[in-house]
């Protein structure tokens, strides 16, 4: 699905059509529960974010998604193992670099009929 395409749900209102968006969301929402000290929100959207995002991996239009859901999966295990509330550093989101040192190139746009 491209951005575009990913845009025009998210403005309809079909916030949960696109899987990779609606994993890169959820993970996001994750971090937020996370902030907020809610474990069990924090643990149940990493998941399903991380589950979602597995179909992209290793990379989806140029972001490393298989970087943010070892992130993703290292503070679940720790979260989950942890009686007391671990300190955490957040999944962060990057570019994957291709070989050479280049970032990929940003995708590119369909033409529209008419």
């Amino acid at each position: 699905m491209s951005l575009e395409r990913g845009v025009q749900l998210f403005n309809a209102g079909r916030y949960w059509d696109g899987g990779f968006y609606k994993g890169l969301i959820q993970v996001a929402a994750g971090c937020l529960h996370y902030g907020r000290r809610n474990r069990r929100g924090a643990l149940n959207k990493w998941r399903s974010g991380a589950d979602y995002l597995r179909p992209y991996l290793p990379a989806n239009q140029g972001l490393d998604l298989a970087a943010l859901v070892r992130a993703t999966d290292a503070n679940l295990a720790a979260l989950e193992s942890s009686a007391e509330w671990p300190e955490l550093e957040m999944p962060k989101l990057s570019y994957r670099v291709e070989s050479g040192g280049r970032l990929p190139p940003p995708p590119t746009r369909r033409g529209r009929a008419g």
